[in-house]
């Protein structure tokens, strides 16, 4: 009697974000000791006889699937896609190269790809502007790259390329009300965005995680980009090293200083920056990898000394009933000039120690420094000369020199095992050596010298104002970071999946040691409904802007606290299950309680300054809400964000107040229409009800002989709503063997009024008046890509 011949099994296993194959994933019949691995392209081979099977399907870091198969009399090929965890459980927002809009929208519905990053983010592509259009995320600014996350401030965020985290990745830092990220769009392998709940690998920051992940560089031909446009012109080069090597490198230089010049629009600013960035990869084998990552990026400004002299005028009538020659002039002269530098050095070596363990192990060096320097003295005189004479002199001076200097160097490393298919756990630690050095001078002095008042004497009035107090001018402090994690992911059938872990850390400066439990859950209902949960403490070390002391002690300031409180349910119909085209709505809750909080100050020109001291608490309690739409030649989202965030200043009788992040309603629009032949339309809209701030009214001293402005009740007031539209209309085609996408775009096409703050200001003669300082009016751009 013959025996059965067994029929072949075959198929393919990718990540279902970014549609890369995974391999060394596990393949195990269940019930059975049969099973395999996949290859390096992530395809697998199974012999078995006819009948019907349930395969486990796994890989370190992905929930596991159960495929159910019925090898009858046919072979069969299987295509199967795996989630990454981390995006079942947290909400994430996906931006992806390579995975197609369907597959992502499958496990994160908000999900972007590199030309939709380019596409929403006005003027420069910026992956840190795109994410103004998220819920839970607010900025009101739409040339600035930093973002609040449901009402903590923009340095709660945590920024890290490829694990490795970056300080202020900011390009033009001299106009603390612009900014552009320095990261490179066309580099990115994809990005998450984490608005809160995030799991315990995570750490040393309050709000939110963006993690970047860079690319390696194409093993199989040489590709690249050009791009211009009205304000930079950048590119990327990739290709093979050898047979296992391969680089990608990135470049980008502004020209707005020409630009400016050439338009004649404020000759005396000259504004540049660039960078530089790239990864080198070299496969030793197929299991194991070394990955070489740099960024390096620059800033230069300069804002052309100027010195005027207005009269002196002189002119006549009566002073005090007797008659008088006025004679009246001023002097005003400023200068600045600034000088950014950032780099990120970052080795790793990763290795699947079998197809169940996974270790990394990383060193990186990062060095920023800033120069920046600016001057403005004015002044002014009247004399009257009658039958007496008479005088009033004011000088005012404000100087800022700021020379800092942060260096790190970190070693870290991780572990990750999969005991059983539904059962993971996550190992990792890290020392970090860190330096600051900074030599910051911010004052403004204002003398007065006149005999009006009082005549025949003179009075004479010095206010001098310290933004920085003279112990903190100078900072040299070097110390250390200790932190270790511990994850353990748990899948209990199809629907179920939670993480509970914890970590520790220890920062020298301060000597304090603190431990973050955290939990997070994600539930499928029977009706495709996801639910998710998390809660967890979240710590951030003090940076060295709110150290009190450069040196180690147990009495410096201590790290800020922050517990998260986060209830969601997200659901996705889909409209056409041939053309994936679906709906997804969701909404979630959220408190976030602080305490050990470091209380802070907003200028009008956006900078902040802190107390150095733990000194308030604060809450935050909101809710967001947001429908994406996806068919075909369509995609686009609705956001509404709704949120409440206070603080309270510990040891005064003012009681709670609202955080300058507290803005009550923020609502985000984007559309995207493909009109089929190349040609495209992205509009973006956004509303934000105005940030709190702290209002001020002038009034007279008469004891200083004076006006002054006088702060009202800390941020009782809010700025007027933002509002802005943007349109951009794009056309993709081929034009000499290359392919070429152009576009046209318009930045706030309605030329709203958008208020960014306030100044409260002095005139030459000592007056007081208010001065708002505006965002940018209608900004129209255009550009050019070619791709070969």
């Amino acid at each position: 009697m013959l025996e059965a011949q067994p029929l072949t099994l075959s198929g393919a296993v990718r990540d279902g974000s970014t549609n890369e194959p995974l391999p060394l994933a596990n393949i195990f019949v269940r019930s059975t000791t049969t099973g395999t691995v996949t290859n390096d392209e992530g395809k697998f081979t199974l012999a078995l006889p006819s009948g019907d099977y349930e395969l486990l399907v796994s890989f370190i870091g992905y929930k596991t699937e159960v495929v159910h198969v019925s090898l009858r009399t046919a072979n069969i090929a299987l295509s199967i896609r795996l989630f990454p965890t981390d995006l079942l459980l947290q909400e994430v927002t996906v931006y992806s190269t390579s995975a197609t809009r369907a597959e992502l929208a499958e496990v994160s519905a908000l999900s972007l790809q590199s030309k939709r990053i380019t596409e929403i983010t006005s003027v420069i592509p910026d992956v840190l502007r795109s994410v103004h259009a998220l819920p839970g995320v607010a900025a009101d600014n739409e040339f600035s790259a930093k973002f609040n996350v449901r009402g903590g401030n923009y340095d709660e965020n945590l920024v890290l390329v490829n694990g490795a985290q970056v300080y202020e990745p900011f390009h033009i830092k001299e106009a603390p009300n612009a900014s552009i990220g320095i990261f490179h769009v066309d580099l990115m392998k994809k990005v998450d965005i984490i608005t809160g709940g995030f799991s315990a690998r995570y750490g040393d920051r309050m709000s939110s995680v963006l993690n970047i992940e860079y690319r390696e560089g194409s093993k199989e031909h040489y590709a690249g980009t050009a791009s211009i446009s009205m304000t930079d012109v950048s590119g990327f080069l990739e290709g093979p090293i050898g047979e296992e090597g391969s680089f990608i490198i990135g470049a980008r230089k502004s020209y707005l200083e020409y630009i400016m010049s050439f338009l004649d629009v404020d000759p005396r600013v000259h504004p540049s920056f660039y960078d530089v960035q790239g990864v080198v990869a070299y496969s030793l084998s197929s299991r194991n990898k070394l990955l070489f990552e740099f960024i390096h990026a620059g800033d230069h400004y300069t804002n052309d000394p100027y010195a005027e002299a207005r009269g002196p005028f002189v002119g006549s009538g009566t002073y005090k009933g007797q008659p008088a020659t006025f004679r009246e002039g001023s002097q005003e002269f400023d200068e600045d000039r600034a000088t950014y530098f950032s780099n990120l050095f970052d080795i790793q070596s990763t290795n699947f120690l079998s197809s169940t363990a996974f270790s990394k192990l990383e060193i990186s060096y990062y060095d920023q420094s800033e120069e920046e320097y600016s001057y403005n003295l004015g002044s002014y005189s009247n004399t009257i000369t009658s039958n007496q004479n008479y005088f009033y002199r004011s000088t005012s001076e404000r100087l800022r020199d700021n020379n800092l200097r942060i260096k790190t160097l970190e070693t870290s490393g991780s572990l990750d095992v999969q005991i059983t298919p539904f059962f993971e756990i996550r190992t990792g630690a890290a020392y970090q050596n860190i330096l600051y050095s900074q030599h910051l001078i911010d004052r403004r002095i204002r003398d007065i010298s006149q005999n009006m008042d009082r005549f025949p004497d003179t009075t004479n009035t010095r206010l001098i104002e310290n933004a920085i107090d003279a112990a903190n001018e100078s900072i040299e402090a070097r110390s250390f970071k200790l932190a270790a994690y511990a994850e353990n992911i748990v899948q209990l059938g199809d629907a179920i999946i939670f993480n509970a872990g914890g970590r520790l850390d220890y920062f020298g400066f301060n000597r304090d040691l603190t431990l973050s439990p955290r939990l997070s859950a994600s539930f499928k209902t029977t009706v495709g409904t996801t639910l998710r949960a998390a809660w967890g403490l979240y710590y951030q070390s003090p940076i060295y802007r709110q150290l009190a002391y450069s040196f180690a002690s147990d009495t410096n300031t201590q790290s800020q606290r922050a517990v998260h409180y986060i209830l969601g349910a997200e659901h996705t119909v889909l409209l056409n299950p041939l053309t994936n085209n679906s709906l997804t709505v969701k909404a979630e809750v959220y408190l976030k309680n602080y305490g050990n909080l470091i209380s802070s100050t907003r200028s009008s020109d956006g900078r902040i300054s802190y107390s150095r001291k733990n000194d308030a608490s604060g809450s935050v309690t909101g809710a967001d809400f947001y429908a994406v739409l996806n068919t075909q030649g369509f995609y686009g989202w609705i956001s509404y964000g709704l949120l409440f965030a206070k603080e309270d200043l510990h040891n005064d009788r003012i009681g709670s107040y609202p955080r300058y992040t507290d803005q009550r309603h923020t609502l985000s629009i984007v559309a995207d229409l493909d009109w089929g032949k190349g040609w495209s339309t992205n509009l973006r809209a956004v509303y934000g009800s105005g940030f709190a701030f702290t209002p001020y009214s002038s009034q007279y001293n008469s004891t200083k002989r004076s006006w002054e402005w006088k702060a009202g009740e800390k941020n009782s007031d809010h700025l007027p709503a933002y509002e802005r539209v943007d349109v951009r209309l794009s056309r993709e085609f081929a034009l000499w063997n290359t392919n070429v996408v152009s576009f046209v775009e318009v930045s706030n096409v309605f030329d709203f009024k958008n208020i960014q703050s306030y100044r409260y200001r002095f005139d030459r003669n000592g007056y007081p008046y208010k001065e708002e300082v505006l965002l940018w009016p209608l900004v129209p751009s255009f550009g050019m890509t070619v791709q070969f």
